[in-house]
């Protein structure tokens, strides 16, 4: 979808597919995608928080689905859906691996393993379901 196309809908359960959709194989996506995020959602007129926000936790759901997934080592693409209504923002990301995230306990010092936790404190909500195709994970920002 272009961005100038990007618009504000009522918040309706079962509304119209996606507002953005991007996708990527690889880590080295994840930059170019962050910033058509950030150009899109000022599109919108959405707040400086709300765009650091998503921007930041779309990354962290991107990333994760590129370093964790397990497909045999086949190539693989994920897949940003991000759809804006009255109600905020809700970014989901699907990769194929079904195997659901599973939360860790970080040491202070570690680089890795607290995006569970970033999701819990900066999202509204956010949750995990098994799709025909691997997983979804989702955060909605409100």
């Amino acid at each position: 979808m272009a961005t100038a196309a990007v618009r504000a809908r009522p918040c309706v359960v079962g509304a119209s597919g996606p507002d953005l959709t991007l996708s990527t194989d690889h880590v080295a996506g994840i930059a170019a995608m962050r910033r058509r995020l950030i150009e899109t959602l000022g599109v919108c007129g959405c707040t400086g928080l709300m765009v650091d926000t998503a921007a930041l936790l779309a990354t962290e759901l991107l990333s994760n689905a590129l370093t964790h997934a397990d497909v045999g080592g086949e190539p693989f693409r994920v897949r940003l859906d991000v759809y804006w209504s009255a109600c905020g923002l809700t970014i989901v990301v699907t990769d194929p691996d079904p195997r659901l995230p599973i939360a860790t306990s970080a040491d202070d010092d570690a680089e890795h393993g607290r995006g569970l936790e970033l999701l819990e404190a900066l999202a509204t909500r956010w949750g995990a379901c098994r799709v025909a195709a691997g997983k979804t994970v989702w955060c909605h920002i409100a």
